[in-house]
């Protein structure tokens, strides 16, 4: 079971986390797309590696996601 502490933690600071993911973001955005296009130009089989990772990974988690996203949907949408 989910340490609900921690679920509450970060529910509670949501709108802190997403605002300083934002501005990291923007403050890193081309060093991040650069760092991206280097992986890309070095290996020409990233993008099939990724796709493969992903496919797992989604196979893997699935009812979990399945349960994320509809409990997403269940929420009051409150965009602030």
């Amino acid at each position: 079971m989910a340490d609900l502490k921690k679920q509450e933690y970060y529910k509670n600071n949501k709108k802190k986390r997403l605002e300083y993911q934002r501005k990291y973001y923007e403050a890193n955005k081309e060093r991040i797309a650069q760092k991206r296009e280097r992986e890309r130009l070095d290996d020409p089989q990233w993008k099939e590696k990724q796709r493969a990772y992903n496919r797992v990974y989604y196979m893997q988690n699935k009812e979990k996601i399945m349960d994320q996203r509809k409990a997403k949907k269940k929420e009051p949408k409150n965009r602030s």
